[in-house]
C-alpha cells in the first residue's frame, strides 16, 4: 500500500486500519526541507564517526527553551537509576496514568525535548503523565535504559494504579521501549497496560530487514544511521542473553503478542522506519490485538512534537488523545 493510498490491511483474525489524510501542508513541507538540508547531513556525519565523544547532552539542554503548555503542573520524581517527571492538570485524578518514553536513538533527548508533547497529552487527556529520563548510550546500555522504563511502570503500579488504567506511549526508540514494557507487564506479573501508543517505533534493532523495503528518501535518517545505531547498541551490551532480549519485539510470537491492549501506531509515509510499523501492526492484528495503524504522507519522523505549528501533528495528537481516552474508559467499564 502506498503512502497516499487509504484503505485497510486484513491480517489473520484482526484488521489493521490504515488511515491517511491528504498531503503535508506548507509548514510540514518547510520542516521536511529543513531536516533534509540541515539535520540529515549531521546525522550522516555522526553515523560515520559515532565512536567520537559527541556532546549528546546538548540536544536536551537546548530544549530548555521549550516550556510545557499552559495549565499543567510538574514535579520531579526519582526512580532507582534515573529521574522522571510527573505532569498533570491541576486536580487531575490519580486512578489512571500515562507512562511516556521518549525517543532519540537511545542517545539524545529527555524531559525537556519532549515536554511540550508530554504536557499536551496530560492537558488534552486529563490523565497525569510520568515521563522517564532513562539512561542513555554510550554511558549505559539499551538494556539499562529499558530497566529504567520498566521502573517507571513499576512506580505507577506501586502508587496503586491498576495496570489496565495505564497507557504506555513512546516515540521512535521510546516506541520500542513502550512495546517491551507492555510485553513485560503482560508476561512478567505486573499486568498488561490498558492502552499502547507507538509513534514511528523502531521494532527490529537489526536494520537489514527493514532496509530491504524501506524508503531511501527519509528526510531525517540515512540508512547509515540505522547501521551505526545497531553497532553502538551491540557495543553497549554485556552478554548474549541481554542481546537476545533486545530482539524480543521483533521476534515475539503470536502467542506472546496475544493479550496486549488496544494499540495505536502512527508513522510518516516516507519514513525509513515505516516497515517496522507495518510489520508489528500486522502481527498484532494476527494475534487478535485491536490495532490501528495511521500513516501520514509526507510527515517527518515523530512529527507529533511539532503540534504547535504543524496542523497534521495536532490531528495526530488528537487521535492519540482519543485512543487513550477510549481504551482507559473501556478498562474502567470492565473493572466495574
Amino acid at each position: 500500500m502506498s503512502a497516499s493510498e487509504p484503505g485497510r490491511i486484513t491480517s489473520g483474525r484482526g484488521v489493521v486500519v490504515t488511515r491517511t489524510g491528504g498531503g503535508p501542508g506548507v509548514v510540514a513541507r518547510l520542516a521536511t526541507a529543513g531536516s533534509w538540508f540541515v539535520v540529515r547531513p549531521v546525522i550522516a556525519i555522526w553515523s560515520k564517526t559515532w565512536r567520537f565523544p559527541w556532546p549528546y547532552f546538548l540536544v536536551d539542554l537546548a530544549a530548555v527553551l521549550l516550556p510545557p503548555v499552559r495549565g499543567v503542573e510538574r514535579a520531579r520524581v526519582r526512580l532507582r537509576n534515573c529521574e522522571a517527571e510527573h505532569t498533570r492538570i491541576a486536580g487531575a485524578g490519580s486512578d489512571s496514568a500515562i507512562l511516556y518514553l521518549h525517543g532519540g536513538a537511545w542517545l539524545v533527548g529527555g524531559l525537556r525535548s519532549h515536554r511540550r508533547l508530554v504536557s499536551r497529552l496530560a492537558r488534552d487527556t486529563g490523565v497525569p503523565v510520568l515521563a522517564v529520563n532513562y539512561r542513555k548510550l554510550p554511558h549505559a546500555s539499551v538494556s539499562d535504559a529499558f530497566d529504567d522504563c520498566l521502573d517507571g511502570f513499576r512506580r505507577l503500579r506501586t502508587a496503586g494504579i491498576a495496570a489496565d488504567r495505564i497507557a504506555v506511549v513512546g516515540d521512535s526508540a521510546g516506541g520500542y521501549f513502550a512495546l517491551r514494557v507492555a510485553l513485560e507487564g503482560l508476561h512478567g506479573g505486573l499486568g498488561a497496560p490498558g492502552a499502547l501508543v507507538c509513534l514511528s517505533p523502531i521494532i527490529d534493532l537489526e536494520p537489514s530487514s527493514k532496509l530491504a523495503s524501506a524508503s531511501v528518501n527519509d528526510p531525517l535518517f540515512p540508512a547509515s544511521a540505522l547501521h551505526a545505531m545497531w553497532q553502538m547498541t551491540l557495543a553497549s551490551e554485556r552478554d548474549r542473553d541481554a542481546l537476545e532480549k533486545l530482539l524480543t519485539p521483533a521476534s515475539a510470537t503470536e502467542a506472546e503478542l496475544r493479550g496486549l491492549p488496544p494499540t495505536l501506531i502512527q508513522v510518516g509515509g516516507g519514513e525509513i522506519l515505516r516497515p517496522d510499523s507495518e510489520d508489528i501492526a500486522a502481527r498484532l492484528a494476527a494475534a487478535g490485538v485491536r490495532v490501528t495503524l495511521e500513516v501520514y504522507p509526507g510527515q517527518l519522523h515523530v512529527f507529533q512534537v511539532g503540534a504547535d505549528v504543524i496542523p497534521e501533528a495536532r490531528s495526530a495528537v488528537a487521535s492519540i488523545t482519543e485512543h487513550i481516552r477510549t481504551a482507559l474508559r473501556a478498562s474502567r467499564r470492565v473493572a466495574a
